[in-house]
């Protein structure tokens, strides 16, 4: 696969390259050869909350100093709700205010309960006197208030889903942009708590004729548990509630609707076409012909996901017909740039920790993201993520980037402008804009995430030559 992401800068069949990453940094994130790719804009949440909304209970205790101490007056509890509420849509919040009159044992006995009363998360602000507090067995936010007692239980965190936040409610930074992006980052975690109970009711549909649902890699390819796909499904299911389902090309093939998509004229995909290569720069090494076929792949799968019910998809074969001859060569890496204008995450290979990710990232901020292969040049001090699929709407919004339309690199048609060639996207993201690279692992339960800033692609303080891209 070729392309490329580093936050808005690359090119698909590029690469993503950042730069200024420590060497520690470089270490830790290269255990992983794929990663979920977003650039760091504020996050749009244009469809990013759906279903019901997440209940979140709230805990809030008194914090110094004394406001006999000084004229001046803090943001009361009453308005950290207000903003909460506010910029948090699609959740509701219930408060125990400890400082307005709540007592503590009865709050203690609520907590207990909140998973049988179908919450979705805590948060507590000021300090937690009573660590109870943290283990209601729900996604717990912590949030510390800056020049207050941080007797914080940080051990706990781990192995009762906490993570932290910190408030500046009496305005003490003498910047009151650091005191706006505490809050931004604790909207920011809420966020991620409506997420995981929208994961709780997506599905996904994974079109694969591997053995295994998910693909792996090296010792494990050659040696996997025999229950390996019970494994992962049993994890996804247990951390998300997410459903998998696995179907091969026999069942995408065989369906009447996607043999006449393939063998007919469709006025849809030819309208789809159009517009991409409408809206690209320029078009090489493949054809308007392969175009289209691109665009019936993304007509199947959509089809395909309302079949079965999914909302989510990864696509692993390179076909929509029985028996294919090499011209017949077909990939999706163009829907899946489709999709993410409407907001649906779908792959072009079956990488169920990198969808998951991505959807995430979408359902909690609006933000899409690109799958790629990821390496490292410790000598330019630059990662690379490259793939052939990636999102034009970078940031989430009405911005776009701008791209070439190309043959794909796998193609099994070796020359140019032929049937078979395939299209990839050649993606031509801005440099000098923060991304971050990270990647959820079901089984381990660990995340890897690393960060830098894209790169100059053919002009400009550029890393690498034009053929560099060229021959991605």
């Amino acid at each position: 696969m070729i392309n490329s992401f580093t936050s808005p800068t690359a090119s698909f069949p590029k690469e993503a390259i950042m730069n200024d990453i420590s060497r520690r940094a470089f270490v830790q994130a290269s255990s992983a050869a794929i990663g979920a790719c977003a650039v760091a804009a504020q996050p749009s949440d244009s469809s990013a909350h759906r279903g019901e909304h997440a209940r979140v209970f709230m805990v809030m205790f008194g914090t110094a100093p004394s406001q006999d101490d000084t004229e001046l007056r803090p943001m009361t509890h009453a308005e950290i709700v207000q903003r909460l509420q506010r910029d948090c849509d699609g959740v509701d919040f219930t408060v125990r205010d400890l400082a307005a009159g709540a007592k503590l044992d009865a709050v203690l006995n609520e907590v207990k309960d909140l998973k049988r009363q179908q919450f979705d998360g805590v948060i507590i602000y000021g300090c937690p006197r009573e660590y109870d507090l943290l283990r209601s067995g729900l996604p717990t936010i912590n949030v510390a208030v800056l020049n207050d007692f941080m007797n914080i239980p940080f051990p706990l965190y781990r192995q009762n889903r906490t993570i932290g936040a910190m408030l500046d409610p009496w305005g003490f930074c003498a910047d009151a942009a650091v005191s706006e992006r505490m809050f931004l980052d604790l909207i920011a975690k809420v966020k991620l708590i409506r997420a995981l109970k929208r994961m709780k009711i997506e599905r996904i549909l994974t079109v694969t004729d591997s053995p295994h649902v998910n693909v792996i890699y090296g010792d494990v390819r050659k040696n996997p548990p025999p229950d390996y796909n019970e494994q992962i499904l049993g994890a996804i299911d247990q951390t998300f509630g997410t459903r998998v389902t696995k179907i091969g090309t026999k069942e995408v093939v065989e369906e009447p609707y996607i043999r006449d998509l393939w063998k007919n004229d469709s006025p849809e995909a030819n309208e789809i076409a159009k517009r991409w290569i409408r809206d690209a720069e320029r078009m090489f090494g493949t054809t308007e012909s392969e175009v289209v076929r691109s665009a019936k792949v993304y007509l199947a799968m959509k089809w395909l996901m309302e079949r079965h019910n999914a909302t989510a998809m990864a696509y692993h074969i390179r076909t929509l017909v029985p028996n294919p001859r090499r011209e017949d060569y077909v990939v999706s890496c163009p829907a899946t740039s489709e999709f993410q204008l409407h907001n649906i995450v779908a792959k072009c290979q079956s990488h169920l920790n990198i969808l998951l990710s991505e959807m995430m990232l979408q359902y909690a901020y609006g933000r899409p993201s690109m799958l790629g292969d990821f390496s490292v040049d410790t000598y330019n001090n630059t990662s690379c993520v490259q793939h052939c699929e990636g999102p034009w709407n970078a940031w989430g919004d009405d911005r776009r980037v701008p791209y070439k339309i190309r043959d794909h690199r796998e193609r099994p048609v070796r020359k140019r402008s032929l049937p078979g060639v395939g299209v990839g996207w050649c993606i031509l993201y801005p440099p000098n804009e923060p991304v971050t690279m990270w990647q959820l692992d079901v089984l381990s339960k660990e995340v890897l995430v690393h960060t830098g800033r894209t790169v100059p692609m053919y002009k400009g303080r550029v890393k690498y030559k034009d053929h560099f891209y060229d021959m991605m």
